[in-house]
């Protein structure tokens, strides 16, 4: 049987540690990898800085488990420069942790009268994504230029396989990495203490990949009402989730931003300021920074500059992959 592309992703990846994550974009090898597999086309020529941020390296792992969730296969439908989404915020201001919690409560609280119908596990959940990053490679962002990408998947409600487009026809593979996630996560366990153990916010420095695993969660599919509310609940066990105060645009739409702060970028998940479902994600930097490298003039990123931000236009149940409504 010929691999599928995503066990070469798999593997590159295992050689990649944290530190070199952040800055993957700037190595030939590995992004001549992640082009081939995911179809992305490349950004504008523009100089590269390759300032590797650890602050930044949870922002770049949403954006690769993203990609890694999804089975790799990505259908680009638009890309290029791209007005940046929205002017520096000068002013970022954190709620306190007990505004924190209640807004999570609420949440989980929203999502519980939910009238929603899980998928059957033959159905495949339809998701159609906008991922707005800088435009240079391999690096921390300070102020554009932008590239916006958007993208189409379908995934099998029961894990085992997923679908693209690729080349302008539909795809459906095995979803080797996908399965593998699946098995590790699902079912998801209804106490949240429980799922949080699950996803290894229980041990010593786990608390940021348990944050982004349960946002994937949220992200990738279409829950039953009390899985959604036990995802909620387990976030806020999470120490160090904030809210940021004041809402925040997510492409035209008011939002809630509920982050974790990592180093100087805080890693946000936006949600619905009435109904407390997903919109997207956001990183965007919480404190001013300046970064050097060596033969590089300093990078100067303010307060408040946007490193990522991800819209979830669509997310339905349908009956067949390339269907949308």
């Amino acid at each position: 049987m010929k691999p599928h592309p995503t066990d070469d992703l798999v593997r590159a990846m295992a050689r990649v540690d944290d530190a070199s994550l952040a800055g993957y974009a700037g190595r030939p090898a590995a992004r001549a990898l992640l082009n081939d597999v995911m179809t992305v086309p490349e950004p504008p020529a523009v100089p590269t800085r390759r300032f590797r941020p650890p602050g930044l390296r949870l922002a770049v792992a949403g954006a690769a488990a993203l990609a890694i969730t999804a089975g790799v296969s990505v259908a680009v439908q638009t890309g290029g420069d791209a007005v940046p989404p929205g002017p520096v915020q000068p002013e970022i201001r954190l709620a306190s942790a007990a505004e924190t919690g209640r807004v999570l409560d609420r949440a989980a609280a929203a999502a519980e009268s939910r009238p929603v119908t899980a998928p059957k596990a033959q159905q495949w959940v339809y998701t159609k994504m906008r991922l707005t990053t800088g435009a240079r490679p391999g690096g921390a962002v300070a102020g554009g230029p932008y590239r916006t990408d958007e993208w189409e998947l379908w995934r099998r409600a029961d894990g085992k396989r997923f679908a693209a487009y690729k080349n302008g026809e539909i795809e459906v593979s095995h979803e080797m990495v996908s399965s593998v996630i699946a098995a590790r996560y699902n079912p998801i366990p209804t106490d949240p203490a429980a799922l949080l153990r699950k996803v290894g916010g229980d041990r010593p420095k786990g608390r940021e990949m348990a944050y982004l695993t349960l946002i994937t969660l949220l992200r990738d599919n279409v829950h039953p009402p009390a899985t959604e509310a036990t995802i909620f609940r387990a976030i806020k066990l999470i120490p160090g989730v904030t809210l940021l105060k004041d809402r925040v645009d997510a492409a035209g739409r008011p939002a809630l931003a509920l982050g974790l702060t990592t180093g100087w970028v805080h890693e946000e998940v936006l949600l619905d300021p009435q109904t407390y479902s997903y919109l997207g994600e956001r990183a965007i930097a919480i404190k001013d920074r300046t970064l050097r490298s060596e033969g590089e003039p300093a990078l100067r990123i303010p307060k408040g500059t946007l490193q990522r931000l991800m819209v979830r236009v669509t997310a339905k149940i349908v009956d067949k992959p390339g269907q949308r409504s």
